[in-house]
C-alpha cells in the first residue's frame, strides 16, 4: 500500500474515533454548532492553539469564529484550552460591551453581545448586560413620571368562589371579607389597563444611598402612571385547603406556571386562570404595554406553614422535597419578573408580640424562607401595623431588627397614597414607608370614592357569586 493511501486512512479513522467521543464526552455548555467537518483545517486549529498560549485571546475568538461550516464534530483539539478561550473572551466581551454602553451606544452594544450570544446562553452576566442593553434602547422615549404611585394589593384568589363564599364554608365571611374572585380581578386589571396604568417593578423606585433608602426618579412611556400590585398571604395554608382557594403554584410539565388543587376532577387539577399568578400572566401576553420592562407583581410570603402551598417548614418532615420543589417555582416566577417581599414568618399583631418574640421570627425568616426566594429588602407589614420610634425618639428594638436584617422598603396599609418618610414631623429619614390601597370584598362595597379613578367598584363586583349585596 502506498504511503499517501495509509496517511488518508489514518486520517479517515481519527476523524470517525474523534466524533464517537464527541457523541458521549460532555463538554462546557458548547452550542450545538460548534462542531468541525472533516474538511476542517488542521492548521487553524492549530493557530488558535498557540494564541491561546499566548494569551491572546480576542485574536483567538476571532480565529475560530473564521471557521465554516462547523456542524459534524465536536471541537477536540484540546478542549482545556478550549474552555480557558471561551472563559477569557467573556472577560473581553464585556469590557468592550461595558465601553459602548457607558458611551450610549446601546444598540452597538447589544448587537455585539448578540452575535456572541451562541457561545453564552446560560451566562447569567452577558444575559444580564443584553437585558440592561435592551432596556436602555427602550426607554430612550421615557419621559420623568412626577405624579403619584399607585400601590394596590389583596390576598390569594378565591379560585372557586361558589365553595369558598358558601355560608356553610366556615371561612366564608374571612373570605368574602379579605378576597377578590377571578372574574373581580380580570374586571380590575382590565380597568386598569384602559385608564393607561402600567406596572412597574418594586425596585425601581426607590434606592438606598449609604444607608438611605430614597425615592428613585422614575421613566415611563409617555402619558402612563405607574402601578405597583403585591399578594399577600401567598402560602395557602393548611387550613384553608379545600375551602376554596387553589392547594399550590406549580411548573407543569412544560414548566409553564399553573396552579394545582387535589380535591378537583382529573381534568380541573390543573389551571391557567384561577389565580392571580397565571391571570396576570396572560393579561399581560395580551397586553404587552400593560407591563414596564417586564414587570409583574410582588408575591409577599410568611412562613409559618410554609411557601406557595409547599411545606417548607422545618417542623414538616418532608421539608426538604417541598423546598426543592418550591425553589424550582421561584427561579421560575423570578425569571418572569416576580419579586418577592417579607410579610413577617408567623403574620403576627406587630404590636402585641414581644421583643424576643419578634426576634424569633425574623430568625425563622432568614432560616427557612430566605433560602428557598433569595433576600429581599421589602417588608410588608402583617396588618398594616408598624412601629418605629419609641417615645423618646429613638428607634425601637423590633424596627433595629429590621433594619439590621437589610429590609429598606416598608410598606403599610392605607385608602389613600402614600410614599414618604415616617415617623410623620420628624427628621427621621431610616424609614421610607409606602401604603397600599387594599382590594377586597368589604372595600369594594364601602369605599368605592376611593378608588373611582382606578375603576367602577359597582361593575368590577362578582354579583353573582357573593352573597352580600353591593353597597356603597
Amino acid at each position: 500500500m502506498k504511503l499517501l493511501e495509509l496517511k488518508q486512512i489514518v486520517f479517515v479513522n481519527l476523524i470517525i474515533v474523534v466524533c464517537l467521543v464527541c457523541s458521549i464526552t460532555p463538554t462546557y455548555a458548547l452550542p450545538s454548532n460548534l462542531i468541525f467537518k472533516e474538511q476542517i483545517q488542521t492548521q487553524q486549529v492549530q493557530d488558535i492553539v498557540n494564541l491561546i498560549d499566548k494569551k491572546e485571546y480576542k485574536k483567538a475568538f476571532n480565529t475560530l469564529e473564521q471557521i465554516e461550516n462547523l456542524d459534524m464534530c465536536l471541537i477536540r483539539f484540546n478542549l482545556n484550552k478550549f474552555n480557558e478561550l471561551i472563559k477569557e473572551y467573556k472577560n473581553i466581551l464585556l469590557s468592550e460591551a461595558n465601553v459602548y454602553s457607558e458611551n450610549g451606544d446601546y444598540a452597538f452594544a447589544l448587537n455585539l453581545l448578540n452575535s456572541k450570544h451562541k457561545y453564552y446562553k446560560n451566562d447569567e452576566n452577558v444575559n444580564a448586560l443584553i437585558k440592561y442593553n435592551s432596556n436602555q434602547i427602550k426607554n430612550k422615549n421615557l419621559v420623568e413620571y412626577k405624579g403619584e404611585i399607585e400601590h394596590l394589593f389583596t390576598h390569594c384568589l378565591l379560585a372557586f368562589p361558589e365553595v369558598a363564599l358558601n355560608p356553610k364554608n366556615p371561612l366564608s365571611a374571612d373570605f368574602d371579607r379579605d378576597c377578590l374572585t377571578p372574574d373581580e380581578f380580570k374586571k380590575i386589571l382590565m380597568s386598569l389597563y384602559n385608564k393607561n396604568y402600567v406596572l412597574v417593578d418594586i425596585d425601581s423606585i426607590y434606592e438606598n444611598v449609604n444607608g438611605v433608602s430614597k425615592q428613585k426618579t422614575l421613566y415611563l412611556p409617555a402619558g402612563k402612571k405607574p402601578l405597583i400590585f403585591s399578594f399577600d398571604d401567598c402560602n395557602y395554608d393548611s387550613k384553608k385547603e379545600n375551602r376554596g382557594m387553589v392547594d399550590k403554584i406549580i411548573l407543569d410539565r412544560n414548566g409553564n406556571i399553573a396552579t394545582y388543587t387535589s380535591k378537583k376532577s382529573i381534568a380541573d387539577r390543573i389551571s391557567y386562570d384561577n389565580e392571580f399568578i397565571p391571570i396576570l400572566e396572560n393579561f399581560v401576553k395580551t397586553y404587552p404595554d400593560f407591563s414596564h420592562n417586564g414587570a409583574k407583581g410582588v408575591i409577599c410570603l410568611t412562613g409559618y406553614d410554609g411557601i406557595l402551598g409547599y411545606r417548607t417548614q422545618k417542623s414538616n418532615a418532608t421539608s426538604r422535597y417541598e423546598i426543592k420543589k418550591a425553589q424550582e417555582v421561584v427561579s421560575k416566577l423570578k425569571k418572569l419578573g416576580w419579586k418577592f417581599a417579607c410579610h413577617s414568618y408567623g403574620h403576627y399583631h406587630m404590636k402585641e408580640i414581644s421583643d424576643m418574640e419578634f426576634a424569633k421570627e425574623i430568625y425563622n425568616w432568614q432560616n427557612e424562607v430566605e433560602p428557598i426566594i433569595g433576600k429581599t429588602s421589602i417588608y410588608m407589614y402583617p396588618y398594616g401595623e408598624w412601629e418605629v420610634i419609641q417615645n423618646d425618639g429613638n428607634i425601637c428594638y423590633k424596627h433595629k431588627l429590621l433594619l439590621d436584617s437589610g429590609f429598606e422598603l416598608f410598606c403599610g396599609v392605607g385608602a389613600k397614597t402614600f410614599f414618604n418618610y415616617v415617623p410623620i414631623g420628624t427628621n427621621h429619614t431610616h424609614t421610607l414607608l409606602m401604603d397600599r390601597k387594599p382590594i377586597d370584598g368589604r372595600t369594594l362595597r364601602t369605599f368605592s370614592d376611593y378608588y373611582s379613578h382606578l375603576f367602577n367598584c359597582e361593575e368590577v363586583y362578582d354579583h353573582t357569586n357573593r352573597t352580600v349585596p353591593f353597597f356603597s
